[in-house]
């Protein structure tokens, strides 16, 4: 079963790249919930498959078009992956190249995402699903 969950971060990475939004609502549980980073401006965890939409959308409307890529993916048994996030872009008002590298740590029900937790490092995503190096 955890392999299908990498495929499904995988996937649901993909849709989002090419902005479908039907795709990628498809890899997400009805109850799904986003915690974002400690360091981010906007702290409040957020509910359901269409609110994290709309979060994500928002937060990356001041950036220009860039496709999101995955790094290290660990597949941390039956219910959680932890991946590296990156994007490289620019601000579309200031130019100035923006360089997002973050970890998350998804947790799946059924092959769908009911968790997505984002961590400024991967010694605090480690320590989220009780890995050490």
């Amino acid at each position: 079963m955890s392999q299908e969950n990498v495929k499904s971060l995988r996937r649901g990475l993909d849709a989002q790249n090419r902005g479908d939004k039907q795709a990628w609502l498809a890899t997400f549980d009805p109850d799904a919930e986003m915690v974002p980073a400690r360091e981010w401006p906007e702290r409040a965890p957020v509910r359901g498959p269409e609110a994290i939409w709309d979060f994500y959308g928002e937060v990356t409307g001041a950036w220009d078009e860039g496709m999101y890529e995955l790094g290290e993916v660990i597949d941390c048994g039956a219910d959680k992956v932890v991946a590296n996030v990156r994007r490289e872009t620019r601000g579309k008002a200031s130019g100035v190249g923006v360089s997002f590298s973050y970890w998350l740590v998804a947790t799946y029900r059924d092959e769908r995402t009911v968790r997505v937790e984002w961590f400024a490092n991967r010694d605090e995503s480690f320590e989220a699903v009780g890995l050490s190096e």
